[in-house]
């Protein structure tokens, strides 16, 4: 399902009315639509299957987006015109990079909706998109290789649900998943050294909660994954875990900010930095120690070298399910 190639060969519509498309279906959904407008902008649409108004998406204009409800549409596909009523959701903007990642996101969300969706459900989707597109005002909050590796970590799990529901949801939390008395801190280096920067507290353990520090190496490689890449492997996990194939979505496009546009821009070797990845616990790794600072410095900031540093190797979901607590 290669929604941009799809949209990028679709004609302009030969109407002239604001609701006139060309369309072709969407594989594996067959009842939406990628379309294209008579401005050439791309649109989703959305079969509608209830024809009663619980639910009701509301028709509204926000975010470079346009949103209208049970819209009779005219579709041309093939020089065939018909006529039907969908939900529609369209890019109005003029920035090619996010009209991309529109048709991108497209395709990300249908896999949630499936193919004959209650307006509830259309609803939800519609909200998500508006949700997404305000976050791409907000300026980043992570680096793109930082946001990457976070990313690998999840894709690693049998059971990605579970880490994307521990995952952080805003900047100033301190670790980027807590579960529990729990914290896993995802650190990335884009050289082949272990220097990695900390603040204080995500090295001070406590005896009720435990940290450990995911340390991957990371390079760029033009054939590499791209963060859309990685959103499109979890999200097939997620089939059956709409609310964390949701959250992941949003709390990436929130973590992007207006860096969304490199959400396909930047390739780093997967296989790489899966086979760099290292665990330390968070008393193994180097650091300050709290009885050698005066109290009245805070905020304290620092780089190590996790080089000697004791380490060891486990998959994701053995360390969640603690069976690496005795390493």
């Amino acid at each position: 399902m290669k929604l941009v190639e799809t949209y990028k060969n679709l004609p302009l519509p030969r109407g002239n009315n604001s609701n006139a498309y060309t369309a072709e279906s969407i594989q594996g959904y067959n009842n939406h639509r990628i379309a294209k407008n008579t401005d050439g902008n791309p649109s989703l649409l959305i079969f509608i299957t209830e024809k009663n108004n619980d639910s009701v998406v509301i028709s509204q204009d926000l975010f470079n987006l346009r949103v209208r409800h049970n819209a009779k549409c005219e579709i041309e596909i093939r020089n065939n015109v018909t006529h039907n009523n969908f939900s529609v959701i369209s890019y109005v903007g003029q920035n090619q990079s996010i009209k991309e990642l529109f048709i991108n996101t497209c395709e990300i969300l249908i896999k949630t909706l499936g193919n004959t969706p209650l307006n509830k459900e259309v609803k939800n989707s519609v909200d998500q998109f508006i949700e997404l597109f305000k976050s791409i005002k907000n300026p980043p909050r992570n680096t793109i290789m930082g946001l990457w590796s976070e990313l690998l970590l999840i894709d690693q799990s049998e059971k990605p649900e579970y880490l994307i529901d521990a995952w952080h949801s805003v900047p100033q939390e301190k670790f980027d998943f807590s579960i529990g008395g729990f914290r896993l801190e995802v650190k990335s280096s884009g050289n082949e050294k272990r220097v990695h920067h900390f603040s204080l507290g995500q090295l001070s353990s406590s005896n009720s909660v435990e940290i450990v520090i995911a340390s991957i190496l990371s390079r760029e490689m033009a054939g590499g994954l791209s963060i859309y890449d990685l959103l499109l492997s979890i999200s097939e996990k997620l089939i059956n875990y709409p609310k964390q194939n949701d959250r992941l979505i949003l709390l990436t496009y929130q973590i992007l900010g207006t860096d969304i546009e490199k959400v396909n821009q930047f390739r780093f070797d997967y296989e790489y930095a899966k086979d760099s990845l290292r665990f330390y616990w968070a008393i193994d790794v180097p650091k300050l120690e709290r009885r050698n600072i005066p109290k009245e410095v805070s905020d304290i900031k620092f780089k190590t070298d996790l080089l000697n540093s004791k380490y060891f190797i486990s998959e994701v979901d053995e360390l969640l399910s603690g069976k690496n607590k005795t390493t």
